[in-house]
């Protein structure tokens, strides 16, 4: 229980410094957002809890939610050429990550894209 509240902690202090930066610079806070805070903080909590093996487990799938994550913002960056309303141009990129991570794990499952 107390590892989960310091993970929550932990995640929540990096977004709002991430929305706090962008007052000031929203190009850095662009380029922070990008910063793969999450799965660091996570590959900690899995070596700790889990060992080589764990972390093997979890860095072999999270490659694919970060190649999700880069069609997911080149998604939304076209939807606000296209200047939708803003609820539209999150929804878009959800949808976009979604079916990346489908198809990956469809593809995987059936062993037509390899894990490391």
């Amino acid at each position: 229980m107390m590892v989960s509240i310091i993970r929550f902690i932990i995640g929540g202090l990096i977004v709002v410094s991430v929305s706090l930066v962008t007052r000031a610079a929203p190009f850095l806070s662009g380029i922070l957002s990008g910063f793969p805070a999450v799965f660091l903080t996570s590959l900690v909590f899995i070596y700790l809890s889990s060992g080589h093996q764990g972390v093997r487990a979890y860095t072999t799938t999270a490659i694919w939610g970060m190649i999700a994550t880069f069609f997911a913002v080149a998604g939304t960056i076209l939807a606000t050429y296209g200047h939708f309303p803003w609820p539209v141009v999150i929804i878009m990129g959800l949808i976009v990550y979604a079916v990346f991570v489908g198809v990956a794990i469809v593809l995987t499952a059936k062993k037509q894209i390899p894990t490391v």
